[in-house]
C-alpha cells in the first residue's frame, strides 16, 4: 500500500493518538467498530459504535471526527461471511513467491476470473507429512475500499485480517486449549479450537443460521445433538491428529436467547465444561459488553494477527 508525499507529511505531523487502538468488524450488512484506551494503566473498552454497511465510509469518519480517533492505530477484520477460508497444498516455491501462486490455485477453487486478494497463515501444529496452508481470500475491490475507507476518516491501517484469528484474543492466554463456539446474528457457528491465544483448529457449522429461531423444545429435538456430534468430532480431531491434550472447556457466544439450555444439553452429551464467552477487560461508563461487538473487541485487542490482504 503505497501513499503520496503530501499524505505522508500530514500524517507525520499529526498529533499523537490519546486511545490505544482501533478494531472494525467488516461484515454483509454491519461494520461494528471498538475503541480501546489506557485509563489508569488498564486497556479499557471505551467506545461502540455500529453503521450500515452500506455507508460505512462517511459514519466511520464521522464517528473518528466526534471522538477526536485521529492517528489511532486500526485493525479490521473480516466477518466470516465476507472472505474463503480454504485449506490447500503449500506451493513448492520460495516463501516471497507464495502468494502469487496462491492466486491460481485459489482461483481454481471459487472459479473466480476476478482479481482477489489472497493471503495465508499457518497453524501452531499439523498432522503428521501434512504439508496444507490456511489461506484467506476475498476480492481485490473490497480490500481497496476498507483500505480507502479506513485511510480517508484518519485511522493508521495496520492490517485486514480474518474474524477466526481476532477471535481468539477473547480467550485468556492458557497452555490448556479450549473450545470457542461463536456466531454472528444470522451466520454459521464458527468453531474453533484455541491454545495461548492461538488458533489451531477451525471449522465453519452450517444449518444453525436460524438458530434464533428455535424454541428449548426444538433444540432438544436433534439440533443440540447434532451440535454435540461436531464438537466431539473436532475434539477427537484435535487430540488424535494434531496429537494434542483433551479439551476440557468450552467458551460460547451463540445468536440464540436459549444458550443456557444448549449448554446444558452439550455438557449433558460430552462432560465438558462450558461457559458463556465473556471478555476479559474493563469496560468505560458507555459502553455495554454485547456479543455482537465481540469481533470488533478481538481485532482492536491484536497485536499479532498480521494478515496483509
Amino acid at each position: 500500500m503505497q501513499i503520496g508525499w503530501r499524505e505522508f507529511i500530514k500524517r507525520r505531523f499529526r498529533k499523537p493518538s490519546k486511545y490505544h487502538s482501533v478494531g472494525i468488524e467488516y461484515g454483509v450488512n454491519d461494520v461494528h467498530i471498538c475503541a480501546l484506551r489506557k485509563v489508569n494503566g488498564q486497556l479499557t473498552w471505551v467506545k461502540q459504535y455500529k453503521c450500515d454497511a452500506d455507508d460505512w465510509q462517511d459514519a466511520l469518519k464521522a464517528f473518528v471526527d466526534e471522538h477526536k480517533l485521529q492517528n489511532t492505530r486500526c485493525v479490521v477484520a473480516l466477518s466470516i461471511s465476507k472472505y474463503q477460508l480454504l485449506q490447500v497444498d503449500k506451493p513448492a516455491v520460495p516463501d516471497a513467491e507464495i502468494n502469487q501462486a496462491l492466486q491460481w490455485t485459489v482461483k481454481e477453487q471459487l472459479f473466480s476470473d476476478g482479481e482477489l486478494a489472497v493471503d495465508y497463515f499457518d497453524l501452531p501444529a499439523a498432522p503428521a507429512n501434512s504439508k496444507k496452508i490456511n489461506v484467506v481470500a476475498i476480492g481485490q475491490h473490497e480490500i481497496i475500499e476498507i483500505r480507502n475507507g479506513v485511510l480517508q476518516a484518519g485511522l493508521q491501517l495496520e492490517s485486514i485480517g480474518a474474524q477466526e484469528l481476532a477471535m481468539c484474543n477473547l480467550l485468556p492466554n492458557s497452555d490448556e486449549a479450549a473450545i470457542m463456539l461463536h456466531q454472528n446474528v444470522g451466520e454459521q457457528i464458527c468453531l474453533s479450537i484455541v491454545k495461548n491465544q492461538l488458533l489451531y483448529f477451525s471449522r465453519r457449522l452450517r444449518s444453525y443460521e436460524n438458530l434464533a429461531n428455535f424454541s428449548e423444545q426444538e433444540l432438544q429435538m436433534g439440533v443440540v445433538d447434532n451440535l454435540a456430534l461436531e464438537i466431539q468430532r473436532s475434539m477427537d480431531y484435535f487430540e488424535s491428529q494434531l496429537r494434542q491434550a483433551p479439551i476440557k472447556k468450552v467458551y460460547m457466544s451463540l445468536d440464540t436467547p436459549h444458550q443456557d439450555v444448549i449448554a446444558q444439553l452439550i455438557k449433558a452429551i460430552l462432560f465438558i465444561n462450558i461457559e458463556p464467552l465473556v471478555p476479559d477487560i474493563a469496560l468505560g461508563d458507555t459502553v455495554k459488553l454485547s456479543p455482537e461487538s465481540y469481533a470488533s473487541l478481538g481485532t482492536a485487542m491484536d497485536d499479532k494477527i498480521g494478515l496483509s490482504v
